[in-house]
């Protein structure tokens, strides 16, 4: 699991919970590692399957080239991974994940509802699969309604200060947006503290998505609207292929890709 410090919280605890849920009800249960490096983890990977401690092993927060998912597959050890594969075959790895890309056209599609045409992307720097997944949702919808982006994507580390930095360089700037689709509710919640440094009432000049419905998001005030990931549902899913893996270890490998839901609150719909 990883680290969720400086991050607006509840999203990796939910999907342990519901995952270690899914699992009693099939008679396992779940043993979980923290890990702050890769490596770190690939060596807990091994010390754990040559001890026999585990049957399969699940992974998350996956990324570009992940050298985990190069470890688990070249060492024939059974996994699923909550996340897709970036950068390995999609089709011959075992995973669940929610669809990003989606999330963020209907993010773009609320805020376009409610008069919204600059809307601006606040994602991650460098490399990251699921954060290229979500920007390339956000080009594709205000591509669909007409809108530039000429200028429009910021990023940074996914961190509250980051959604501070960028969405106030944005915001003084020559033609500022009036809406901000976030990689994440940790940034999106960096964003409203830079509308309200600048005056702008959040919800009526201003219009803020966020991605996770994290705790954050139901807590500041206004409430901030965000994508919701099923994690119910992604355990389940999760739960049943680990299943399938173990009973069939030569089945075909099977994939899962969720939407997730928009929550409306007061960060785009003032009360």
């Amino acid at each position: 699991m990883p680290t969720t410090e400086g991050q607006s919280g509840g999203v990796w605890a939910s999907y342990l919970y519901e995952l270690s849920v899914a699992a009693h009800r099939a008679d396992h249960a779940v043993y979980c590692h923290p890990a702050a490096t890769d490596e770190e983890e690939i060596q807990v990977i091994q010390e754990i399957f040559s001890t026999n401690t585990v049957d399969c092993l699940v992974i998350t927060f996956t990324q570009d080239h992940d050298p985990r998912i190069t470890f688990l597959r070249e060492r024939g050890i059974p996994f699923v991974s909550f996340g897709r594969p970036w950068g390995h075959p999609m089709s011959d790895t075992w995973w669940v994940d929610v669809d990003g890309a989606a999330g963020m056209e209907q993010a773009v599609d609320h805020l376009a509802e409610r008069g919204h045409r600059r809307i601006a992307y606040l994602g991650l720097d460098g490399p990251s699969g699921f954060g290229d997944d979500r920007e390339s949702g956000w080009r594709r919808a205000m591509r669909s309604h007409g809108f530039s982006t000429r200028d429009l994507a910021a990023g940074g580390p996914d961190e509250i200060s980051t959604g501070r930095e960028v969405a106030g360089r944005l915001l003084d700037g020559k033609t500022p947006p009036t809406g901000f689709v976030c990689v994440s509710d940790t940034i999106a919640i960096g964003a409203l503290q830079a509308c309200r440094e600048r005056g702008l009432a959040v919800g009526r000049d201003v219009g803020v998505v966020g991605f996770d419905d994290s705790v954050g998001a139901r807590l500041v005030d206004p409430g901030l609207t965000s994508l919701a990931q099923p994690m119910e549902l992604v355990a389940r899913h999760t739960m049943r292929l680990l299943l399938d893996r173990l009973k069939d270890p030569d089945a075909k490998a099977e994939q899962v890709l969720l939407r997730p839901t928009l929550v409306v609150r007061e960060s785009t719909v003032p009360l």
